[in-house]
């Protein structure tokens, strides 16, 4: 049997049916390009390695037909409090912040950043995914998580004076890794000081803040903080700092079906491990660099020294625990299990 006669559709509608196949099947392979805002320099750890290799798995995973465009050092809007607001905005379709930026946002994300949950970045941002569906989850739910995961605990960073002992930071003024952590410096007797990390080599070298309270990485480059400092103190318990790259929502449902499988695929628990081993790895290399005197005074703390700090730590934590659970955070809960 002819099967035009079967058919028997006009010439006019089989081209129109040809033309709309063509056209869907054009919009299903055409490319998408989506934006990754971070505050950091193109020379920090985050624009230099951790977001260009998930910029590079996402196109190989889906042939370029969707692509990460990283705008770095403020582009799409300059602060570094203001990264969340972004994604939800959708200023940015991805962005990287600090959740210590604006912790009340994510007060059960922040017990996790006390001290004595863990003691490298690779530790903690296991720990965080360890309790991230029982307790953190409801802190995320407006946007798409891609990555949760740490830095290493602080060293402390200070000039004209160096510090041996916990008398030694009586009344100094220390930037804190996060306004949460200002307890901890005044356990010390220390006055603690917040402010975003783009400002603190200024205020360094200007005297405004005595000392920093800070990950290692950033004693060199790129933040360069061994240049105003002279000392370096470590071996006390600290907090971490934490970090979070997100998507926005409505832009993440309104992904295909195999672009949400590439996102998935190369994000989550996974990814968070490569971006704690990567910027891990930069902070171990500076603290490294550090103990062989490179323009700073290193100290490793006496066990006497380390003892009488962690001390007055775990009141601090234990005041912030208390405080917590006040306001309804299940905290003690979070701490303990973060712990494990």
């Amino acid at each position: 049997m002819d099967i035009s006669n079967r058919i028997n559709l006009p010439l006019g509608a089989v081209l129109s049916v040809l033309m709309l196949t063509s056209s869907f099947s054009a919009f299903n392979v055409s490319a998408e390009e989506l934006k990754m805002a971070t505050f950091m320099s193109p020379k920090h750890p985050i624009n230099k390695g951790v977001l260009p290799h998930l910029t590079k798995k996402i196109a190989a995973e889906t042939g370029g037909t969707l692509k990460l465009k990283l705008y770095p050092s403020g582009q799409l809007g300059k602060g570094p409090k203001a990264q969340y607001k972004r994604v939800l905005d959708n200023v940015a379709e991805i962005t990287f912040g600090i959740q210590g930026y604006t912790p009340t946002i994510f007060p059960r994300t922040m017990v996790v950043a006390q001290p004595g949950v863990g003691e490298s970045s690779q530790e903690v941002t296991q720990k965080i995914w360890n309790v991230y569906d029982e307790y953190l989850k409801s802190e995320y739910t407006k946007v798409k998580v891609l990555a949760l995961f740490s830095n290493w605990p602080p060293v402390l960073i200070t000039r004209k004076k160096e510090v041996t002992k916990m008398s030694d930071v009586k009344g100094l003024k220390i930037r804190a890794p996060s306004a949460v952590n200002i307890a901890q410096l005044k356990s010390w007797g220390a006055v603690g000081v917040s402010m975003p990390v783009s400002k603190i080599y200024n205020a360094f070298q200007t005297g405004v803040v005595d000392g920093v309270y800070i990950s290692p990485g950033a004693l060199y480059k790129p933040w360069r903080l061994a240049e105003p400092g002279e000392y370096v103190a470590a071996g006390m318990n600290g907090p971490t700092s934490l970090f979070f790259i997100a998507m926005n929502k409505k832009v993440w449902d309104g992904l295909s079906n195999t672009h949400q499988a590439a996102v998935n695929k190369h994000t989550g628990r996974g990814y968070s491990a490569f971006a704690a081993n990567y910027w891990g790895s930069v902070d171990a290399k500076q603290l490294a660099t550090a103990t062989t005197g490179k323009g700073v005074k290193f100290t490793q703390l006496s066990k006497s020294a380390v003892a009488e700090f962690d001390a007055a730590t775990a009141r601090s934590v234990e005041t912030f625990l208390t405080t917590s659970e006040k306001k309804g955070i299940p905290a003690r809960a979070i701490y303990e299990a973060a712990k494990k």
